[in-house]
């Protein structure tokens, strides 16, 4: 069963890019060398001044994502961000969700041709 882990956080337009190239460097090379990991999704919506961004990473289960997190059970959702991805975001959740995949089926490109 994959497991969907989902997490937000907002940043200034201003920094939007400089978050980007962070999550490019740092985060998404985690995530890709991590046991268990299926794939991530970076998904953002500008709203004005702000940028929101929402983060899907995919986990074949729970305890591979314990295992990444290094977290005991108690502390499972709980994120833990650097001192340098604070100071991008202007705000963020401080826990992440956690979602058991029950359907799934394909995305086609040709239905999502605009």
């Amino acid at each position: 069963m994959t497991i969907v882990r989902l997490w937000r956080g907002i940043t200034l337009a201003t920094k939007a890019n400089q978050y980007l190239e962070y999550l490019n460097k740092y985060i998404a090379p985690a995530f890709q060398m991590a046991e268990g990991n299926e794939g991530l999704l970076v998904l953002q919506d500008l709203r004005d001044e702000l940028v929101f961004f929402l983060l899907l990473s995919f986990w074949t289960s729970h305890e591979v994502l314990q295992n990444f997190t290094g977290a005991h059970s108690s502390e499972f959702d709980v994120v833990n961000l650097s001192p340098e991805e604070q100071s991008l975001l202007v705000a963020f959740e401080s826990t992440a969700r956690y979602y058991n995949v029950v359907y799934s089926s394909e995305l086609s490109p040709n239905k999502h041709k605009l």
